[in-house]
């Protein structure tokens, strides 16, 4: 049974995440004066129930594509262990395995996930700038981030990406540094439009556009466009270079006709779209219920797509919701 829904978008990819918690306070996620109580360790998903649901996911669901978010997951304790466990469950079926991370937490972390069978790894660095990493952040872990980014393109990941939010009059005067400091990697480093979330203090005047970054870059550099085989992003090779830039563009330009995507949150709630409210179906509580079978949480995650919007509201309407916190969805 593929997971389809109302208007025919088959969803092979699910993003789970592991824990709601961070030890960053980015501004756009996770800014220190937001008022967010996460869950207790007995609120989330253990170890064992997670690797049963995605084996519901990739045997029942077909499900293609598992990416594990947070918080920033590399923080939830004994990690490796879920990863050893996911590993043994890779061997019985064929599904790829990507992680989005802050990088804090990778350097020491990277080559067991590697060995363990993680297939891709997204890391987030807003600025090469220590001082603005800091305001960013409100930690000074740029120097980690980059030795994680480091070792992770020695690596053979089947693609590394770097995710970098563009906020106006913050970080967008970084765009050309960015290709700089990463044009002799092959890279994919990934420009995202500053989205509205509850609590992030988002306007119209910090929104830089994917058009407006693309016309910065193309000062400097020639960008050329690559077919995006009904990816989310807007893909470019830099001219002369392995390197490729892509463009998120969830403001201005939606691409919600082609999302192929779910989200599970990390205490099981599931989530259709990043801006729409959990639905009224609780995969922790099937999962701990004893009568419940595999067979009955399938169904119920494929229900709980019938009702899925066609497209995400505007941003003068999003930016109105509160029920939206990047810390707990996951991105």
């Amino acid at each position: 049974m593929k997971l389809t829904d109302s208007y025919g978008r088959i969803h092979d990819y699910v993003r789970v995440s592991l824990i709601d918690k961070c030890n960053l306070n980015c501004i756009y996620c996770n800014p220190k004066n937001q008022s967010f109580n996460s869950f207790k360790r007995e609120s989330i998903l253990t170890y064992e129930e997670l690797i049963r649901l995605i084996r519901i996911l990739v045997r029942d669901l077909v499900v293609k594509k598992i990416r594990f978010t947070g918080g920033e997951p590399l923080i939830r304790k004994n990690i490796l262990t879920f990863f050893q466990m996911l590993s043994a469950l890779k061997k019985e079926y064929p599904f790829e395995v990507g992680i989005t991370t802050n990088g804090t937490q990778l350097e020491d972390k990277i080559e067991s996930i590697y060995s363990l069978g993680v297939n891709r790894v997204n890391i987030s660095c807003d600025t090469l700038k220590q001082k603005k990493f800091i305001a960013i952040s409100g930690k000074d872990f740029l120097g980690t981030t980059l030795r994680a980014i480091d070792r992770a393109i020695q690596l053979n990941f089947n693609r590394v990406k770097i995710n970098a939010v563009i906020v106006k009059n913050v970080n967008d005067a970084e765009l050309i540094d960015f290709i700089e400091y990463f044009q002799n990697t092959n890279i994919n480093i990934r420009f995202i439009e500053y989205m509205p979330f509850d609590g992030n203090g988002w306007d119209n005047s910090k929104f830089i556009s994917w058009k407006e970054m693309k016309s910065i870059i193309q000062n400097r550099f020639e960008l050329i466009e690559l077919g995006n085989d009904g990816n989310i992003a807007k893909d470019f090779q830099v001219a002369g270079k392995q390197l490729k830039v892509s463009f998120i563009s969830s403001i201005s330009n939606h691409f919600c006709d082609s999302c192929n995507r779910l989200r599970i949150t990390a205490s099981g709630e599931i989530k259709d779209c990043l801006f729409s409210q959990s639905k009224n179906i609780n995969l922790k509580e099937m999962l701990r219920n004893p009568m419940c079978s595999d067979e009955s949480i399938a169904q119920n995650i494929s229900n709980s797509l019938q009702t899925k919007w066609f497209k995400h509201p505007d941003a003068s309407e999003l930016v109105n919701l509160n029920h939206n916190n990047m810390m707990s969805i996951g991105g």
